[in-house]
């Protein structure tokens, strides 16, 4: 049965249990996942691996996560997970923000995620999460809050403080707000 949070217009999806129930979710989410995924990973490939890698681990493990109340907030903390998993394999070094400035100005969408990304790198790395939960998996600040364990006015400081550092960068840089 699917419940509206109080203070959200979200759905509350409880974890799914069949296939069918799977596949809605699955409808449900997916492209926002991909999105968020993307957003840290700066590869579409990657994204849509790591969301398909979680939603075969939230169907493998469905009766372990069953007492999960929403099942997207922590969707999207297991793409968080996986996504961190990822870059650490990687391990991505990060170009000067000079450079990507440059690139912003003339290049494409990519170079422009890429830079945003370089930006919000630059934050604490819990203001930066907070920023991407809210901004690109579209989810309300009560969502980021179960998402990632906190308070709601937890998430709202985090989020607040964490823009007002990416316009200060921005100012810095002599960039657009």
């Amino acid at each position: 049965m699917e419940k509206i949070g109080a203070a959200t217009a979200e759905p509350v999806l409880p974890w799914p249990q069949s296939m069918a129930e799977f596949d809605a979710l699955i409808e449900a989410t997916q492209h926002r996942l991909i999105q968020f995924a993307f957003c840290r990973l700066h590869s579409a490939a990657d994204a849509e691996d790591v969301v398909q890698d979680v939603f075969v681990r939230a169907y493998r493990h469905r009766e372990r996560y069953r007492k999960v109340d929403n099942a997207v907030p922590f969707l999207f903390r297991m793409v968080a997970n996986r996504a961190t998993d990822l870059l650490r394999k990687r391990r991505h070094a990060a170009a000067p923000l000079e450079d990507l400035a440059a690139e912003q100005r003339t290049g494409d969408g990519a170079d422009r995620q890429r830079w945003i990304e370089t930006l919000l790198g630059r934050l604490p790395a819990r203001q930066a999460e907070a920023i991407r939960l809210r901004i690109y998996g579209e989810l309300s600040f009560d969502a980021v809050a179960r998402s990632v364990g906190c308070s709601v006015p937890t998430v709202k400081s985090r989020f607040r403080y964490g823009i007002q550092k990416l316009r200060k960068l921005l100012e810095c840089q002599g960039g657009d707000r």
